[in-house]
């Protein structure tokens, strides 16, 4: 007796274009517009920067090396120290570093143009507001410098930098940059003391993520994030076509046909479980030839949705039993109108917001929305059927525990008449 329930569920929703319309139509649209819009967010690309820096530059490395040196000669120190000492010393030279090997390196260089300015045009290119930011190295840094890290002699080393204002972004980077680069000269000023040779050979290396998944781009991403949050519009249109049911003594007929009213309530849930899977499939399969979205292993991917429509089900089935206990379609539109935003918010479909704070990814996981998306994320990033397994059990048993409370809130077969 449940299956002529689902048929005309079926029906209704086929012939609501209006509602077909939002449940696959409007998904798409917003899948394309956030894709397209924020396509090198998610998936890490560069960002288009580029940023013009001075550096005026009051100091004469090779003086100040050479004045070093003297000093070290002149300092009575064994002949195996001394050498040693020239030769660090020849490597250290920090201008040379900060303007070769940082901002001329080949991370950096394609997003900082680097201009080394010379003392007496200083104030003209301190009024120019082309650039992000200025770096001004005074006089002796370097022999003060190499003097503080290999014969310990007490010397204030700092470089002076100005910010532009007006391109507050790029000169905040400037200005993290040349952090690095401090705390780069206070290891060496370190090591220095220490008595420990330094090695000025380039540290190389490659970044691998420790757990080898597959990264998101922004068209995946928002993909399931729009997908989970429109199959959330299924249990609210089913339960209002209920509840419509009712106000027009469908439901009233259908019980003095001496049908049971479980059979009505079960159709209820089966039916926005079926029409749910339908629509993730459909969204999914379009997203598939229009975005280029596709699934590894679809064993996990469809009872992974099959999961999440079950959740679904029950979310139904509950705003269903609320509205004809209370006589009134206010439970499917507060659930449509505020609940669903709020859910898709928290579950990260308009933004990873579980990279904010672990709370929040734990308060977004408890929605079947969120739930679902980081399991489908994980399916897409190459996980298994045992990978999100946890996932699964939880919308199962959360469409369980929806379900149990809808049947105890369903108006018993008189109070439905």
């Amino acid at each position: 007796m449940i299956f002529p329930f689902i048929k005309k569920d079926l029906l209704v929703m086929i012939r609501n274009r209006q509602e077909l319309l939002v449940l696959l139509l409007m998904p798409i649209v917003l899948i394309a517009i956030l894709g397209f819009a924020l396509g090198g967010v998610l998936k890490g690309d560069s960002p288009n920067i580029h940023a013009k820096v001075a550096i005026i530059n009051n100091d004469n490395e090779q003086e100040d090396l050479q004045q070093f040196i003297k000093d070290i000669e002149n300092a009575g120190l064994p002949t195996e120290a001394e050498m040693s000492m020239k030769t660090g010393a020849q490597s250290l030279l920090p201008v040379a570093i900060l303007t070769e090997d940082v901002f001329g390196s080949e991370e950096l260089k394609k997003y900082f143009e680097v201009e080394i300015i010379k003392p007496e045009q200083a104030e003209k290119v301190k009024k120019d507001d082309n650039y992000a930011a200025i770096i001004e190295i005074p006089e002796k840094f370097t022999y003060h410098l190499l003097s503080k890290v290999f014969l310990d002699k007490s010397a204030e080393i700092s470089l002076q930098l100005y910010k532009n204002e007006g391109k507050q972004g790029t000169s905040n980077l400037v200005e993290d940059v040349i952090r690095q680069f401090q705390k780069q000269l206070t290891t060496m000023t370190i090591v220095g003391k220490n008595g420990i040779q330094l090695d000025t050979e380039p540290i190389t290396g490659t970044i691998e993520t420790v757990s080898k998944k597959e990264p998101i781009n922004s068209m995946q991403y928002y993909t399931v994030g729009m997908s989970v949050m429109f199959i959330m519009y299924v249990a609210s249109n089913i339960s209002s076509f209920a509840y419509r049911e009712k106000q027009l003594h469908v439901f009233n007929r259908i019980i003095l046909s001496n049908t049971s009213r479980w059979s009505y309530f079960i159709g209820i849930f089966f039916s926005t479980m079926l029409i749910a899977f339908i629509q993730q499939l459909i969204l999914y399969g379009v997203s598939a030839l229009i975005f280029h979205v596709y699934w590894g292993d679809l064993a996990a991917f469809l009872v992974l949705n099959l999961s999440l429509s079950f959740a679904i089900g029950g979310v139904a089935a509950l705003l269903t039993a609320v509205n004809y206990r209370i006589d009134s379609e206010s439970a499917s539109g507060f659930f449509s109108s505020i609940l669903v935003t709020l859910f898709s918010l928290l579950g990260g479909s308009f933004t990873p917001l579980a990279e904010v704070s672990p709370i929040i990814e734990f308060i977004g996981n408890l929605t079947p929305n969120g739930a679902g998306m980081t399991a489908l994320l994980k399916v897409l990033q190459g996980s298994g059927i045992t990978g999100i397994f946890e996932h699964v059990l939880y919308l199962i048993v959360f469409g369980i525990v929806l379900l149990s409370v809808a049947a105890f809130s369903f108006p018993k077969r008189g109070e439905a008449i």
